[in-house]
C-alpha cells in the first residue's frame, strides 16, 4: 500500500470525507477505464465504479485491505462488473421471457377490449417515473439511450425500471384475469 493510500483509507474509517474524495478522484477514472473493458459500456461502468465508491464509505468502518487500496479498488471493480453482466444476463432473459409470454388473445370471459382495459389498469398502477419509462419504450418505441436522453437516468435505471414493470404487468394481468 503506497503510503498516501494508507493515510486516506485510515482517515476514510474515521469518517473523513475529505479522504474520501481524494481517494475517489484519484481512482475514479482509471476504475473507470477497466470496467469499461469489462462490460463493453462506459454508462454502465461509471455507474458501477460509482457504486462501489457508495459501498467503500458505507463500509469504511469495517473493510481490511491486505495488500494495497489499488489492488484492492480494482478487483472489487472487477467483481462487480462481474455481478453486473451475470445480473444483466439474468435480467435479459426475464425480460425476454416476459416479452414472448403468451397474454390471453380472447377467451369466453376475456374479450380483446376487457384485456386492454385490464392492461391500461396495470399501467396506471406503476409509480409515475416506471409508468413513464414502459410507455416511451413501448409505445413510442424509443431506445433505452434516448429515454435515459430524454428522462435524464441512466440506462440502467431504465432497464431496473422496465424489468420491474414488465414483471409487475404480468402478475397483475394474472391476477386480474384469473377473476
Amino acid at each position: 500500500m503506497t503510503k498516501t493510500d494508507e493515510i486516506l483509507l485510515s482517515r476514510i474509517k474515521q469518517d473523513d470525507y475529505s479522504s474520501f474524495n481524494l481517494l475517489f478522484f484519484k481512482h475514479y477514472a482509471s476504475l473507470c477505464s477497466f470496467v469499461t473493458t469489462i462490460v463493453a459500456d462506459s454508462t454502465n461502468a461509471e455507474d458501477i465504479v460509482q457504486d462501489l465508491f457508495i459501498k467503500l464509505w458505507s463500509d469504511r468502518k469495517k473493510i481490511v485491505v491486505y495488500k494495497n487500496t489499488k489492488h484492492y479498488l480494482f478487483r472489487a471493480a472487477k467483481n462487480s462488473a462481474l455481478n453486473f453482466l451475470r445480473t444483466e444476463k439474468n435480467r435479459k432473459k426475464a425480460i425476454n421471457r416476459l416479452e414472448d409470454a403468451d397474454f390471453p388473445q380472447e377467451t369466453e370471459d376475456l374479450t380483446q377490449e376487457d384485456f386492454l382495459q385490464k392492461l391500461e389498469n396495470c399501467i396506471d398502477q406503476l409509480p409515475e417515473r416506471s409508468k413513464e419509462v414502459l410507455l416511451l419504450s413501448r409505445f413510442e418505441k424509443l431506445k433505452h439511450k434516448e429515454i435515459a436522453e430524454r428522462l435524464d437516468i441512466s440506462i440502467k435505471t431504465i432497464k431496473n425500471q422496465l424489468w420491474k414493470s414488465l414483471k409487475y404487468l404480468k402478475s397483475c394481468l394474472e391476477v386480474k384475469s384469473a377473476f
